[in-house]
């Protein structure tokens, strides 16, 4: 039978060093047994190193990546592995070696290359200290993104909108297609009227033909929706079914995991309102060009009054987003 929660892994682990050898030696136990790949958990002695074992046929570059203390991945001759030494957290290791074998789970043309990149989305969401849970700016930060995803970039992209969200990866703005941008920001209805700019990239129109900035006020309903609600809803949406790998590594960098839901089971929202605008001439904002030399990583506060002028509909936004297809930039 397949194990699938870290519970059960690291149970398995447990049980093969109980069961271990003296001296050096493996035990090994096979995941996933209907996968194309053949997958393993192993413990290796006499270091007692526990070990995921992704063994395939894909052509892949040798290679080593740190994805945290006493916790690495090698690449050797084509096979995969994810090493945790006796120093690592071992729970921490099993809630990693419980998300991957999800992802294998996933059909892929090529598992392998898609579980390196999902590792590579682990290394990122650990570097931002994330693996504990989101707090509750994040998670309506998150809510934001994902609303904005659903209801106004699928119905215009459909599946290309999943490749669209750029933020989680490191991205200036939260969703860009070709020259068009979209910033993000979502806050709770005590804080409706501000808007915090969190650096000099943010609202930088350079190199774009349109850059919208989208401000979304929720507040707490117990009728509303959860975030694990929505999430939910968009992974059986069929245009993000379509990319739903890269969807995943967008949940995973933006501090998403599945063995979390619980925490936000009863954070519930309803959107109050969004507004749409565009950021142009005098809108205002600061960029990396209007900074001092030796000055960057500037957050600041926008008044929104002061961007009526910039007002827009969501259509303005849907049509901008529609030239930028029709232009070829898919």
């Amino acid at each position: 039978m397949a194990l699938s929660t870290p519970e059960e892994l690291e149970a398995a682990f447990r049980e093969s060093e109980r069961a271990g050898a003296v001296g050096p030696g493996t035990a090994r136990r096979r995941l996933l047994p209907e996968s194309q790949l053949d997958v393993f958990a192993e413990v290796r002695f006499p270091k007692h190193e526990w070990v995921l074992v992704v063994e395939g046929g894909e052509r892949l570059d040798d290679g080593d990546l740190l994805l945290a203390a006493g916790l690495h991945c090698r690449v050797r001759n084509g096979s995969v592995e994810v090493v945790a030494t006796q120093d690592t957290d071992r729970r921490l290791f099993c809630t990693l070696l419980a998300d991957l074998v999800r992802q294998l789970a996933i059909p892929s043309p090529a598992p392998a290359t898609a579980l390196l990149r999902r590792l590579t989305s682990w290394r990122r969401m650990l570097g931002q200290g994330l693996v504990t849970g989101l707090g509750p700016e994040a998670r309506i930060g998150l809510y934001g993104e994902l609303l904005v995803l659903r209801e106004l970039l699928l119905p215009v992209l459909g599946n290309h909108a999943v490749r669209s969200w750029a933020g989680p990866s490191g991205g200036a703005q939260d969703f860009i297609h070709g020259s068009v941008a979209v910033e993000v920001k979502t806050v709770s209805q005590r804080n409706g009227e501000q808007c915090r700019i969190n650096s000099e990239r943010q609202l930088d129109s350079v190199g774009l033909t349109d850059l919208f900035l989208v401000h979304q006020v929720l507040a707490g309903n117990p009728e509303g929706t959860s975030l694990s609600d929505l999430v939910d809803a968009l992974r059986e949406t069929p245009a993000v079914g379509m990319d739903r790998a890269w969807f995943e590594n967008c949940l995973l960098e933006a501090g998403w995991l599945d063995t979390h839901r619980e925490q936000y089971v009863n954070d519930r929202y309803v959107l109050v309102r969004r507004r749409c605008l565009a950021v142009t001439d005098g809108f205002p904002r600061m960029t990396a060009a209007e900074l001092p030399s030796g000055v960057s990583g500037v957050s600041y506060l926008i008044d929104l009054a002061a961007c009526v002028p910039h007002r827009i509909e969501e259509a303005a936004v849907w049509s901008a987003v529609a030239r930028a297809i029709n232009a070829g930039e898919e």
